[in-house]
């Protein structure tokens, strides 16, 4: 795999917020989730984007 495994807290909210959006890349994903794996604030910042986004989601039926 080329290019930087390790992503900063800042990169991971970048990416977080650009899922929303888009799909991600494979190598975006794979630094996002190796990320989350580690970094137990970033986690909690996803699953809080989720469940915004799952609850403007039921908003919209």
């Amino acid at each position: 795999m080329s290019g930087m495994v390790h992503i900063t807290c800042k990169q991971a909210h970048r990416l977080l917020s650009e899922r929303l959006d888009r799909p991600l890349g494979p190598g975006e994903r794979w630094r996002l989730w190796l990320h989350l794996r580690f970094c137990d604030m970033c986690s909690r910042v996803g699953r809080q984007m989720d469940f915004l986004r799952a609850s403007v989601r039921r908003l919209d039926k």
